[in-house]
C-alpha cells in the first residue's frame, strides 16, 4: 500500500513542499510477494520523484542536464594482468587454506584415531621406530593429502570458475585465469601452512577415541583457525610489522604483497612472517609428539562415546570446581557464540536502544548464561567454581586502586597497538555512531553498559570458571595465559583483542594470587568506566579535571603527564601487593579447597 498526502497531488510543482511531504510505502518483509512489491513500487516512486523534480526546474527555466556539466568516468590505470592478479591473490589463499585445513584433518583421523579402531595402532608402536619418527611419518603423509586437497580443489574450482564466466560473458576481463606467479608464491606459502594444520590435526586426532569422535573435534578446530584465515580480507589490513607476527594472517599478507609487485616491502616483512610460522609449526609438532608419548592419550580407552553415558559420567563425578575438558568447553561455547554472533550483526545501530541490546544479548546470552549453566550442572558448588569468594578485603580495595591507576598505561598501550594496526577508515566510520551514541547517554547508563556489565559477565566465565578448571593440576601458568588469550579472543576487532589479552594477563596473576574473582571485577570495572568517562571529563570545567586530563591538538582527551607518573607508581605499588601476597593462605584456592576435602575423604578425587 502507498499513502500519499493530499498536499502533494493537489498542489502545483510551484509551490508544493517536498521536504516537507513523505510518501509512506506499507508492505510485509515477512512475504516475498510483498517484499518483490515494495522493490518495484520503490522504482516506480524514485522515477516520479525525479519527473517531479525535472518539473519544477523547467518551470523556474532551469535545464536538468545544466546540473550535470560533465559526465566523470573513473579510468584504471592497472593493466589487466595486475587487475587478475590482485583478485586472485584475495580469492585463492582463503579457498586453498580453507581446504588444506579440511584435507588435513581427515587423513589424520584415519592414520590415529582409525589406527585405533583397527588394531593397527599397538602394532605400530611396537617396531623399532621411535615415536617421534612416527610422528614426522605421520605428519608427512598428512601434509601432502592436505596439500594436494587444497591444490586439486582449488584447481577445478578454478578451471570452472572461468570457464562459467567466460560462456555467460560475465567477468571475462577481470575473472581470466589467474597469472602464474601468485600460482607460484601461494604454492611455497601453502607448504608451511599445511605443515601446521596438519601437525594440529595429528594432535587433535590423538585424543578421539574413535573415527566418529574425532569428526566432533572438527568444528572446534577450524573455528580457532578461521578467524585468521577470515582477518586477511578485512578491508584496510595489509602487511605490517604488527600484522606478520599473527600466525597465517601475515602469510596470507605476505603472498598477497609478493603478488602486487612489493618486493621490498615483502623482503622487510619476510624474516617475521617466517620466524613466526616456523615457531607455530614447532610448538604444533611438539604437541603432537607429546599426544604420542601419553598412553593415557593413545589408550584412555576404546569404547564408543555415547551422549547418555557421558552425561550420566559428568553428572556422577561432578566436584566443587569445573576441570580442564569442562573449562576449554565453556570457552569454546562462548567464543564460537561470539563469533556467529557478530556475523548476524550486519550493521551497527543508530540508537541506543539498539546499542544497548547489541551490547546485552552476547553479554548475558552468549557469556553469562553458558557459564552458569555449565557451573549449574557440571559442579556442585556454584560458588567455589566461579570463584566468588571475598578473601581478604585489603585485596578489593587495592584492586580499586590499581584499576584507576591502571588506566593511563592502558590509554598509552592502546594507542601504541592504533599505531602498530592502524584501524581503517571505512572501520572508523561505522564505529562513529555506537561510540557517539554512548557518549551521548547518560554517564550511569553508559558505565553501566560499557563497565558493569562486561566487567561481571566477563570475568566470571573467564577468571571465574574457566581459570578455575584450568588452575587445576598445577597449571596456573596455562590457566593465566590461556584465559588471557581467550579473554582477547573474545572482543573480535584486532585492536581490542591485544590490549585485552594484555590485560587479560594481569587479571589472569590477580585472580590467582587472591583465589578470587571478585579483584578482577573491580579491576575491570574501574578501566572500563574511565574509559568512558574519559571524555566527559576533558570537557568538564572542574580544576581537578583540567590536572587529570588534557586534549591534545586532535581534540582527543589525554592524560597529563605528571598524572600519567604518579599513576604509574601507585600501579607498581599496587602491583608489588600482589605479587608479595602469599597465594597459599589466600581464602577459597582451588587447590587449597580440593586437597581439604580430598584429606577429609581418601576416597574424593585429588588433583
Amino acid at each position: 500500500m502507498i499513502i500519499i498526502p493530499p498536499s502533494i497531488t493537489t498542489a502545483r510543482p510551484s509551490d508544493a513542499k517536498s521536504s516537507d511531504q513523505v510518501v509512506e510505502v506499507l508492505y510485509n518483509a515477512r512475504r516475498d510477494q510483498s517484499a518483490r512489491a515494495n522493490v518495484i513500487a520503490m522504482g516506480i516512486l524514485d522515477r516520479w520523484q525525479q519527473q517531479w523534480v525535472q518539473n519544477r526546474l523547467a518551470i523556474r527555466g532551469i535545464n536538468l542536464a545544466e546540473l550535470k556539466p560533465a559526465r566523470i568516468e573513473p579510468f584504471n590505470l592497472t593493466p589487466e594482468h595486475s587487475q587478475r592478479a590482485a583478485l586472485w591473490s584475495k580469492l585463492l589463499p582463503f579457498v586453498m587454506l580453507i581446504w588444506a585445513m579440511t584435507g588435513a584433518f581427515y587423513p589424520a583421523i584415519d592414520l590415529v584415531a582409525g589406527e585405533k579402531e583397527r588394531g593397527t595402532l599397538e602394532t605400530l608402536l611396537c617396531s623399532p621406530a621411535l615415536r617421534g619418527e612416527i610422528v614426522w611419518g605421520k605428519l608427512f603423509a598428512v601434509t601432502t593429502f592436505s596439500m594436494a586437497t587444497a591444490i586439486l580443489n582449488a584447481g577445478s574450482m578454478l578451471m570452472t570458475s572461468v570457464f562459467i564466466f567466460q560462456h555467460i560473458g560475465l567477468g571475462s576481463e577481470s575473472m581470466g585465469a589467474p597469472p602464474l606467479i601468485p600460482m607460484l608464491w601461494l604454492l611455497v606459502a601453502l607448504i608451511p601452512l599445511s605443515a601446521l594444520f596438519s601437525a594440529m590435526a595429528l594432535a587433535v586426532a590423538a585424543m578421539a577415541r574413535s573415527s566418529k569422535e574425532g569428526q566432533y573435534y572438527l568444528m572446534p578446530l577450524m573455528m580457532m583457525m578461521l578467524p585468521l584465515v577470515l582477518l586477511p580480507m578485512l578491508p584496510g589490513m595489509d602487511i605490517s610489522i604488527g600484522t606478520s607476527i599473527i600466525p597465517v594472517t601475515g602469510m596470507f599478507l605476505l603472498v598477497r604483497t609478493l603478488v602486487d609487485g612489493q618486493f621490498v616491502t615483502a623482503l622487510f616483512h619476510l624474516p617475521i612472517v617466517f620466524a613466526v610460522t616456523i615457531g607455530c609449526l614447532s610448538l604444533a609438532t611438539t604437541w603432537a609428539r607429546r599426544q604420542f608419548e601419553s598412553e593415557s592419550v593413545l589408550f584412555g580407552g576404546a569404547d564408543q562415546w555415547e551422549l547418555s553415558g557421558w552425561v550420566k559420567h559428568l553428572w556422577r563425578d561432578r566436584q566443587r570446581a569445573a576441570t580442564a575438558p569442562q573449562a576449554f568447553a565453556c570457552a569454546a561455547i562462548i567464543l564460537v557464540g561470539l563469533f556467529f554472533g557478530k556475523l548476524a550483526v550486519t550493521e551497527l545501530p543508530s540508537t541506543y536502544a539498539g546499542v544497548a541490546k547489541l551490547i546485552l544479548y552476547p553479554q548475558f546470552g552468549l557469556i553469562l548464561v553458558p557459564t552458569l549453566l555449565m557451573a549449574t550442572v557440571l559442579t556442585t558448588s556454584l560458588k567455589d567454581s566461579l570463584r566468588v569468594r571475598l578473601g581478604r578485603p585489603s585485596s578489593l580495595l587495592v584492586a580499586a586502586v590499581l584499576g584507576i591507576a591502571l588506566h593511563p598505561s592502558y590509554v598509552m598501550l592502546a594507542s601504541l597497538i592504533s599505531y602498530a594496526y592502524p584501524i581503517s577508515e571505512q572501520a572508523a566510520a561505522s564505529m562513529k555512531p555506537f561510540s557517539d551514541q554512548i557518549m551521548a547517554a547518560p554517564w550511569l547508563s553508559a558505565v553501566f553498559l560499557m563497565a558493569l556489565v562486561p566487567a561481571v559477565c566477563e570475568e566470571l566465565a573467564f577468571r571465574g570458571f574457566i581459570f578455575g578448571g584450568l588452575v587445576r593440576n598445577r597449571g596456573r601458568l596455562r590457566a593465566v595465559l590461556v584465559t588471557a588469550l581467550m579473554f582477547g579472543v573474545s572482543h573480535g576487532v584486532l585492536q581490542q583483542s591485544i590490549a585485552a589479552t594484555v590485560m587479560g594477563v594481569l587479571l589472569g596473576y590477580v585472580a590467582l594470587k587472591t583465589g578470587s574473582v571478585l579483584p578482577g571485577i573491580l579491576i575491570h570495572l574501574a578501566n572500563n568506566a574511565l574509559s568512558v568517562s574519559l571524555p566527559r571529563i576533558a570537557d568538564s570545567t572542574s580544576p581537578v579535571a583540567s590536572m587529570i586530563v588534557t586534549t591534545s591538538e586532535t581534540g582527543a582527551p589525554v592524560y597529563h603527564p605528571i598524572y600519567i607518573i604518579g599513576s604509574i607508581a601507585v600501579a607498581i605499588t599496587a602491583i608489588l601487593y600482589f605479587i608479595n601476597l602469599d597465594e597459599d593462605t589466600a581464602d577459597g584456592s582451588v587447590d587449597r579447597i580440593q586437597g581439604i576435602n580430598w584429606f577429609r575423604d581418601p576416597g574424593a578425587s585429588p588433583l
